[in-house]
């Protein structure tokens, strides 16, 4: 690889990292007057017509074959439906810092379901990873349930937890068709999939009442994860991936949680507590040993 090619390949990758580090304090700031499912099922809401747009100038199609559809409808309820719902809901009922540290565990959660559908026995560092990475996310529970921190409840971490693991299931199926339609085709139809799954969700659980009550900070974060993390990371991310492997690139998603824990004290005044810090340290420990065993 040329070093220009390496300078274009890593400038996309961390711009997508440092969008999906922020993900948790936006999400944060639009829970501040909407509740989280709202929050979640907007970000979808507000990209449709962005990824409607990019289809028909692009006339981006998918293969009308089962195996293509469903993998498009896979991609879309698990990483932009089930998701960002259940994301949002639980950084609602816990704090950015949190969520943010949640998100490292996806990686652990990402070797565990690539070792079931490739049948594959994994060595002995990938093992300890698992067992390393399940801890801290055992750590950040256990602060949540045994110690006063402000605006942290275990309910919260869990529901972070659960929908990174969906998050996880999307963002596989969404890859594999990657490889064969390309990032954009496979971005804008889950984007379209999802929105057509949540309009009705905010239609009966959300109303005009509630969207109203949406400040204008709220509709500025919800536009950024919409346009930004829903869309142009995702986009930018896949590109880095097929360019450079998931082995050289997915690296660097390790340092998603750092940016998303240093972004909730300073934007949001929230607590950066010690454990957080250690539980954030042994979730990253045992992703470096998944990763590596992966590579």
């Amino acid at each position: 690889m040329s070093e220009t090619n390496a300078v274009r390949l890593y400038t996309l990758a961390l711009i997508a990292v440092l969008i999906y580090g922020a993900t948790a304090a936006f999400t944060k700031v639009a829970t501040g007057s909407a509740d989280g499912v709202t929050v979640g099922a907007m970000r979808a809401v507000v990209a449709a017509p962005l990824a409607a747009l990019v289809i028909l100038v692009g006339r981006h199609r998918i293969p009308l074959n089962a195996r293509a559809c469903f993998l498009v409808f896979v991609s879309g309820t698990g990483g932009l439906v089930l998701f960002p719902v259940l994301f949002s809901w639980g950084v609602q009922h816990t704090t950015a810092g949190h969520a943010a540290a949640g998100t490292a565990f996806g990686a652990v959660m990402a070797g565990i379901l690539a070792a079931i559908i490739d049948r594959r026995m994994p060595g002995w560092r990938w093992w300890v990873g698992i067992v390393t990475g399940t801890a801290g996310a055992l750590l950040l529970i256990w602060e949540a349930i045994g110690i006063e921190v402000a605006g942290v409840s275990w309910q919260g971490d869990v529901l972070v937890f659960i929908g990174m693991f969906m998050g996880v299931v999307g963002y596989i199926a969404g890859a594999r068709l990657t490889k064969e339609i390309g990032s954009t085709t496979v971005t804008m139809w889950s984007v379209v999939v999802a929105a057509a799954l949540l309009i009705p969700l905010v239609a009966v659980h959300s109303g005009m009442e509630t969207l109203r009550g949406i400040d204008a900070h709220g509709w500025m974060a919800i536009l950024a994860l919409g346009w930004g993390s829903t869309i142009l990371a995702y986009l930018l991310w896949n590109r880095a991936l097929a360019d450079g492997g998931v082995a050289k690139i997915g690296a660097l998603q390790l340092l998603q949680p750092v940016i998303g824990i240093g972004l909730a004290p300073l934007l949001l005044g929230e607590p950066l507590t010690p454990l957080l810090v250690v539980a954030t340290g042994v979730i990253l420990s045992g992703v470096v040993l998944v990763q590596r065993e992966r590579n």
